[in-house]
C-alpha cells in the first residue's frame, strides 16, 4: 500500500467526521454517515488491493454504488465515465505488461493518464453536473472525497508498470492535463453563472495543480501534490458543503470571514495552498525553468474565482462558523509546518 494513499484515506475519514459534526441545517446525519462511510470503506479497499487489477474491480464496484444513490442524473449518466475510466486503465495495464514495440508502452502511458482523468471527471472527460444535486451523488464526491486516494494508487501503480521511456511520456501527459485543467477550472470558476458550478470548477482547478505535481517527478512535485490533495479533502470539500445553503439561497457577503476563506481557497500565505505552490514552482524550476513561469501565471488565475467563492459562503453562524474556523486553522497549521504531512511522501 502506498503510504500517501493511506494518509489520504485517513484525511477523508477526518473530513467525514467534520462534516457530520457540523452538518448544514436540514442535512440528514444518518444518510451522510451511511454514504460517506461507504465511500471511505470503498476507497480504503482500493488502497488495500494487493494488485492493480483488483483495485480496478473495487473501483468499478464503488462507482456502481455511487451511481445507485438517488439523484437528479440518471444511473447511466453517472456510470458512463467510471466504466470508461476502468476500461482505459485496464487496457493500459495490458499494453504495459505485454512484450512488444515501444509504441505499445507509450499507448499504455496515454491510457493511464486518460483513465485517471475520466475516473476523476477532469478535462477532457468532465462529468455532467446538476447544481441542485445532493453532494453525495454529485461529481464533487469523486473530485473531493474518493478521488484523492484513488488517484494516488493509479499514479503509483502506473509508474511501477511502465518502462522508463513510457514513464516519461506518462509524466508529460499528466503535466499537460494539469496545465489544461488548471487554466480551464480557474477561468470557469470566475465566469460561470452558477455559484454551485463555480465550486465544482474550483475542484477541477485544484486537480490541475495535483496532476502538474504528479507530472513533475521530482520530490518537490510529489510533495506539492500531497499538500494540494490535503487542501482538497480537509479544506475545499468542507467549505463547499458549508456553502450549500448560502449558494441555494443566493446569499453573498463580503465580510472578513469571506476574505479569509477566499485567501485559503486561492492558496495565499499562510494557508496550506501557499506551501504547495512554493514546492511546485521549485520543482518546476529544477525540471525546466520556463515551466515555472507558466505555472506561476496559471496560479494567478485562482484569485478572481476564489473571491467569488468566498462571497458565496455567506455569513456562517453557529456550528457552521465553528466548522469554517477549524478548517482555516488546520490549513494555517499545515501551511506553516507541513513536515508532519510530508513525512509519508516518498523522497
Amino acid at each position: 500500500m502506498q503510504p500517501e494513499a493511506v494518509e489520504l484515506v485517513a484525511l477523508a475519514l477526518a473530513a467525514l467526521v467534520l462534516v457530520l459534526a457540523f452538518a448544514p441545517v436540514g442535512a440528514s446525519r444518518r444518510a451522510l454517515l451511511a454514504k460517506g462511510g461507504a465511500g471511505v470503506a470503498g476507497t480504503a479497499a482500493v488502497v488495500a488491493a494487493p494488485a492493480f487489477d483488483i483495485a480496478l474491480l473495487v473501483m468499478l464496484a464503488l462507482a456502481l454504488l455511487h451511481a445507485a444513490i438517488e439523484g437528479r442524473r440518471s444511473f447511466a449518466a453517472r456510470l458512463r465515465l467510471p466504466v470508461l475510466a476502468v476500461a482505459l486503465l485496464a487496457l493500459a495495464a495490458v499494453f504495459a505488461r505485454v512484450e512488444g514495440p515501444d509504441v505499445l508502452h507509450r499507448f499504455a502511458a496515454v491510457g493511464f493518464a486518460a483513465g485517471l482523468a475520466a475516473a476523476l471527471g477532469l478535462l477532457p472527460y468532465i462529468h455532467t453536473f446538476e447544481p441542485e444535486e445532493q453532494v453525495t451523488s454529485s461529481p464533487v464526491a469523486w473530485l473531493g472525497f474518493v478521488g484523492p486516494a484513488v488517484a494516488t494508487v493509479v499514479v503509483a501503480d502506473a509508474q511501477g508498470l511502465l518502462t522508463a521511456d513510457a514513464g516519461a511520456v506518462f509524466s508529460a501527459v499528466l503535466l499537460g492535463l494539469g496545465l489544461l485543467n488548471m487554466a480551464w477550472g480557474s477561468i470557469a470558476t470566475w465566469l460561470t453563472e452558477n455559484d454551485a458550478a463555480a465550486w465544482r470548477y474550483s475542484f477541477i482547478a485544484d486537480w490541475g495543480l495535483v496532476l502538474s505535481g504528479f507530472g513533475i517527478t521530482l520530490a518537490d512535485g510529489q510533495r506539492a501534490s500531497l499538500i494540494v490533495l490535503f487542501a482538497i479533502v480537509l479544506g475545499r470539500l468542507p467549505l463547499y458543503i458549508t456553502s450549500r445553503n448560502a449558494v441555494r439561497d443566493k446569499v453573498k457577503t463580503e465580510r472578513p470571514i469571506n476574505l479569509l476563506v477566499a485567501a485559503a481557497l486561492a492558496g495565499s500565505a499562510p494557508f496550506a495552498g501557499f506551501s504547495a505552490r512554493v514546492l511546485l514552482l521549485r520543482g518546476a524550476t529544477q525540471l525546466y525553468w520556463p515551466l515555472a513561469l507558466v505555472l506561476a501565471a496559471g496560479m494567478l488565475l485562482w484569485l478572481p474565482g476564489s473571491l467569488r467563492l468566498g462571497r458565496s459562503l455567506g455569513v456562517p453562524r453557529g456550528r457552521q462558523a465553528v466548522a469554517v474556523a477549524i478548517v482555516l486553522a488546520i490549513s494555517v497549521a499545515v501551511g506553516l509546518y507541513p513536515l508532519p504531512l510530508l513525512t509519508v511522501a516518498r523522497m
